[in-house]
Formats: structure tokens, C-alpha cells, sequence
């Protein structure tokens, strides 16, 4: 097993305090610089004789010692020109590495063949003893020339390297591909880190019992533990970002029980868009602690399409974002900032959210492209009057109320944000002639059991209507739960990990499908290039997650037991499912052109019937009676369905 993957190649190191390729010395350089000429002047000259005396097996001729002492100077001289237009004398001895050699070996060659090209063609005509050196001795000198000069610079940093390679917190690396050699590197330039790579474990069969990077593989992934107990090491890094979840799982089942730190590289979606400080060392930016996504049971999937594609979709727009302080709208502001739009509104209701996004976004010097607008979508007025203000040309509507339980207790507030409010929105999209709007849903709108899954089936069908009789581009997207999100399990679990549990689940064989916020806000703003006639949009998800195994997972990553943190079914909540469905059997589902990515066809949709209900909502909201909107909703031929709670085991 060695992945390589871009997202592990960016340990190497690419700002100049790591890689030292081109860096210069403040207030030495001058002095540095003669120094190296100097030197290189002296390995020359030496490299000439050292030639001769091969040549000549140590007995020099008269004629071609006096030949010598002429070429020698002038060669030193030619050499050390040459070296400096190279850029040789601009590099850090210390951080001597292949490319740095190859820079020199091209300026040596240079030299050698415009010296072997001046003997062949114009040595003979002039017929001058002192050019008429033998081709051997160019060869030769050449070949001592780069020697030496390479081989002196190199030296400073083996002595560094062997200096160094003691310090710091034994360390396995998972892994012997690229990603690891670059842990290596980075380990011996910086002991701050304090790493000390022993060795690798790597499930290839090739590379068992191989010397990498002057470390050796010392067996599998599945002999982590022995290996750990072998070398003593305290601490495990996974060396690459495309591990998969299982593979994961073993090294965390290997080292927790030995109490050895586990850390990964970080991923894709972590690294894009972020600016590395300089300052620090690479691996200090880009390998980190292991989390609960990291333990999915499905791998991540990038992007299938760049940035510089979606540029080409977003630059120079008008983009408005609705739930712009929530944990996919404020994802979203961060992405699209990033695809030099015209202008992004921040809409939100809540001041203290829609603060700190403007202000993250300010930090990250994109604050000629954010307008914050205080919003709340039910307030029709001043959505109305958002509209005509700031004239967005494409929407991402991500403001809605999602907590299941909250939901079930207030039900005519979640139809007056979920549907009443989009209703509205969308039909001013379509008035203001909003060029694309893409309405996020959630997997609860299958065969909902909740109101808060039939309002946003509901809000699907809204928009799957009015997509049928306009230019705007309607489009909805529909995913799982989100890690890391407001109220989310995960937040809860860690809530209660901290405070000494119990940690709670609902029912031991419960399940849920489960992305990361960076992976919904990318899926969601590449649906927006798909959507024409009201499609749904879903992502294919893996396989979903049993909500005990991932209690158990948190509790390990978090370094107890299960006897410390004890689990503790509780039973489902009002309009809680076992389990989640992302599409209906009448959908018709079928692929795009994005990876993983799939369209739902819309079906039809009995306007008449649809306007008549809503207006009947609109009543019983009025009269905030939940009854008669549970009643309304299971009218609607959206699956609805109200529960019975049911009581599951306790622990």
C-alpha cells in the first residue's frame, strides 16, 4: 500500500525557507557568493590537472604541461561565468538537492561541449599547440570539474542530515511512496517538528525489506503493531490522503491499544485555496491528527471539475447566498469567493453568523467581492426588496431549518422557512430573471417521515414546477448528513466524550449517510452547472454509516475506551428514521458528466393540486396549528408519513 497522491506530493515543501533552491543569505550574500567562486576556481584549476595526470598515467609531456597552465586559468575563469548565469552561485549549500545538481551538471556540460566543439572545429585550422588538447582531457575534466564542485556543496548537508537524524519522536510511516520520503526530508531540514522516521510499513510486496530514503520497509500495514514494538516508535503517520477509511481503521486498531499517536496528510479539499506560511516547515502545515471523516467508510471524491472551470462558470456573477452563516452557506461563500465573482451577497438572518463569515472572508482580503445583507427569508418585503437592490444573477438557496426533533415541535415554522419562503424566493428568481438557482435539499425528503423531510420534498416539487415554465435555471441538490455541521451527531458526541458521556444513540442498527462540508458545498456548486429543467441532483455517498459504530470510532480517536465512555441506546426521537434514502424507485436515476455525481429525472407534478394544498398550509400556518399541517402534508404525494416513536434498548 503507497499511495501517491497530489495532496501528499505538497509535503515536500515548496516555499523557499524549505526547499532553499534559489534563497539568498540577507547581509552575507556577497560574501558567501566570492567565497563559492573561489572555491570553484580552485576545484577547476585542480580538475585540469587531476585530468592531465590521468591522461598521462602521471608523467606529463613538456609541451602539454605547458598547455595545461594555459588552459587551466582560462577554463576556471570560463567555468565560473558560466556557473553564474546558472544560478549557482544564488544556491544554499545546506539544502544541496537533485535539482540543484542537475542545474549545475547542465552549466558543466555547457562548457564541456562548446570546449569540445571549438577543439574539433577550429583547434586544427589555427593549428596552435595550446588548443590542440586531447578529447580525453575534456571528458575527464568535466567529469572532475562537476565532481567537485557538486560533491562539496553536498557535503554540508550529509553532515547536517547525519548530524540530526537522531532527534525527535521515533516515528513509522505508513506508507513508502512519495509522500513519505517527503516526511523524511522534512524531518532531517526541521527537528523542530521533532520526527524521527525508523522505518515504513507498505502493502506492497515489492518494496518489503527495501532501503528508501536510507530507511528500510519493515514490513506490512497489517504488522504495524510489531513493527511499532520492535523500533520502539511513539508515534504513526499516514503518509498519504488516499487511504481508504478501512485501511485507516487497521493502523488506529494497531496503535490505540499501544498508546501511539496517529497522524495523517491532509486532503484535497483541506489544502485547496490555502495559503502555506512560509515560515513553517511543510509537514508542520499539511500532516494532522486523524478525525471521525477520515474513519468513513467510503473515500473521498474530488472534484470533477477545477477551479479555473468553475471560474469560467462564476466569474464576473452576481451571487447571492441565502443561510450564508449556516455550515454549508458559509462553506459555499468560501468557494465561491474563490471564483472572482462579481459580486457575493452574504444573505443571512443571524448578525452574529453573518459577522463572522464577512469577517473570515475580510481576513482572507476578499472583501472588495462580499456584501453582507441582513436577511430573513420569510420576511417578503425585504426579499423583495434584496432583489431589486442587488439583482442577483445566480442563487444558492441555503437557509432552512433542519433539526428533525426542533422541527416535530414547531411545524408550522418549518413549513413557513422551508416551503412558504422558497415559493416566494423562487418566484422572484424568476421575475428578477435570475440566470441559475440551485435549492439544497436533504436525504429526509424520501419517503419523509419528519416535517422536516416533507417540507423540503415539498420545496423540491415547488421548484421542480416552476422549472418547467421558465428561462431560470432550477436545479436541487440532495445529500446525507453533514460532518461537522451545527447540532450535528458528531458535535453532540464530541459534547459528550468531554463531559465523561454516556454517549448517546438512538438504536443500535440506525444508519446515515455522511459527507464532509467542503465535499456538499463542491457538489452543490458544480450541480449549479448541470441544472436546466428542475433535476435533483445526489451524490453517490458509499455505503451508510451505523451511528454505534461511529459513536465507538469517536470514542477511540478521542483516547478512551468503551468502558471510560460508556454507549447508551436511548431510542429514536419523534420523526426519526433507522435509516435514510437518497432517491425514490420513480426518479429514474442516472449518471452526469461528474464523477459520482447523479441526475434525478423530475416527475410530474399536478400544479392545480399543489397550489390548492399550499394555500391551505398558509391557513393552518397562520393559525400555528401543527396538526393540521401534519394532516396537509400527508395529503401531499410526497411519501409522508407520520411515525410512532418507537423506544429502543438501553445499555
Amino acid at each position: 500500500m503507497s499511495p501517491n497522491r497530489p495532496g501528499s506530493a505538497r509535503l515536500s515543501g515548496s516555499s523557499p525557507a524549505m526547499t532553499g533552491s534559489f534563497s539568498t543569505i540577507p547581509g552575507r550574500t556577497r560574501q558567501s557568493r566570492a567565497a563559492a567562486v573561489m572555491f570553484d576556481l580552485v576545484i577547476v584549476a585542480l580538475g585540469v590537472l587531476g585530468a592531465y595526470i590521468a591522461r598521462f598515467e602521471g608523467a606529463i609531456p613538456a609541451n602539454y604541461f605547458r598547455q595545461m597552465l594555459v588552459l587551466a586559468p582560462l577554463l576556471a575563469a570560463v567555468r565560473v561565468s558560466v556557473n553564474y548565469a546558472f544560478g549557482v552561485y544564488r544556491l544554499v549549500w545546506r539544502y544541496m538537492g537533485l535539482l540543484e545538481a542537475v542545474r549545475m551538471a547542465q552549466a558543466t556540460l555547457v562548457v564541456s561541449a562548446v570546449l569540445a566543439i571549438f577543439r574539433l572545429g577550429i583547434g586544427d585550422l589555427l593549428g596552435t599547440p595550446y588548443l590542440l588538447f586531447p578529447l580525453s582531457i575534456i571528458v575527464m575534466e568535466g567529469m572532475f570539474a562537476f565532481l567537485g564542485m557538486a560533491g562539496a556543496r553536498f557535503i554540508p548537508r550529509i553532515l547536517r542530515e547525519r548530524v540530526r537524524h537522531d532527534a525527535g519522536v521515533p516515528t513509522v510511516l505508513v506508507g513508502a511512496g512519495q509522500g513519505a520520503m517527503a516526511i523524511v526530508k522534512e524531518a532531517i531540514r526541521h527537528p523542530e517538528l521533532g520526527i524521527r522516521p525508523v522505518g515504513y510499513v507498505d502493502d506492497d510486496p515489492d518494496k518489503a525489506g527495501r532501503m528508501i530514503a536510507n530507511l528500510r520497509v519493515l514490513g506490512t500495514v497489517r504488522e504495524l503493531a510489531k513493527v511499532i514494538k520492535h523500533t520502539g516508535a511513539e508515534r504513526a503517520i499516514i503518509t498519504s490522503s488516499a487511504f481508504g477509511p478501512k485501511a485507516i481503521a487497521r493502523v488506529m486498531d494497531a496503535c490505540n491499544p499501544l498508546n501511539v499517536e496517529v497522524r495523517i496528510v491532509q486532503g484535497t479539499y483541506e489544502t485547496l485555496g490555502a495559503s502555506a506560511d512560509p515560515a513553517e516547515p511543510a509537514a508542520s502545515q499539511f500532516v494532522r491528527e486523524v478525525r471521525i471523516e477520515d474513519l468513513l467508510s467510503r473515500d473521498p471524491i474530488p472534484p470533477s471539475l477545477g477551479l479555473p472551470d468553475l471560474i469560467t462558470r462564476f466569474g464576473g456573477k452576481r451571487i447571492m447566498v441565502t443561510g450564508a452563516g449556516g455550515s454549508i452557506g458559509s462553506e459555499l461563500c468560501r468557494q465561491l469567493a474563490r471564483m472572482q465573482p462579481a459580486m457575493l451577497f452574504l444573505a443571512e438572518r443571524d448578525e452574529t453568523n453573518l459577522f463572522e463569515i464577512e469577517r473570515e472572508l475580510h481576513q482572507a482580503k476578499l472583501a472588495h467581492l462580499v456584501t453582507p445583507v441582513l436577511l430573513d427569508i420569510m420576511d417578503g418585503k425585504a426579499v423583495e426588496r434584496a432583489f431589486k437592490d442587488h439583482q442577483p444573477q445566480v442563487i444558492f438557496h441555503a437557509a432552512a431549518y433542519k433539526h428533525v426533533p426542533m422541527m416535530e415541535r414547531f411545524p408550522w415554522e418549518a413549513v413557513r422557512n422551508n416551503v412558504l419562503a422558497t415559493k416566494q424566493l423562487v418566484e422572484l428568481a424568476v421575475e428578477h430573471q435570475v440566470e441559475s438557482f440551485v435549492m439544497i435539499s436533504t436525504d429526509k425528503a424520501i419517503n419523509p417521515t419528519s416535517v422536516m423531510g416533507a417540507t423540503k420534498r415539498l420545496a423540491e416539487q415547488i421548484v421542480q414546477e416552476l422549472a418547467a415554465r421558465t428561462h431560470t435555471r432550477f436545479s436541487c441538490v440532495r445529500f446525507g448528513n453533514v460532518l461537522g455541521s451545527r447540532g450535528s451527531v458528531v458535535g453532540i458526541f464530541k459534547d459528550q466524550i468531554a463531559a465523561g458521556g454516556p454517549v448517546t444513540v438512538t438504536h443500535p442498527e440506525a444508519t446515515r449517510y455522511f459527507m464532509t462540508i467542503p465535499e456538499a458545498a463542491n457538489l452543490v456548486i458544480q450541480a449549479a452547472t448541470l441544472g436546466s429543467v428542475g433535476e435533483v441532483f445526489l451524490l453517490d455517498m458509499g455505503e451508510p454509516v451505523r451511528i454505534f459504530d461511529l459513536a465507538r470510532q469517536m470514542i477511540r480517536l478521542s483516547g478512551f475506551t468503551e468502558q471510560e465512555i460508556p454507549i447508551k441506546v436511548v431510542g429514536t426521537r419523534p420523526g426519526e428514521k433507522l435509516f435514510e434514502e437518497l432517491s425514490t424507485t420513480s426518479e429514474n436515476l442516472s449518471p452526469t458528466e461528474l464523477r459520482k455525481v447523479f441526475r434525478c429525472k423530475p416527475t410530474p407534478i399536478d400544479k392545480a393540486r399543489i397550489d390548492a394544498l399550499i394555500e391551505r398550509l398558509q391557513f393552518v400556518v397562520r393559525a400555528r396549528d401543527g396538526k393540521g399541517v401534519r394532516d396537509i402534508l400527508t395529503e401531499l404525494d410526497i411519501g409522508y408519513r407520520e411515525p410512532t416513536p418507537t423506544r429502543g434498548e438501553t445499555a
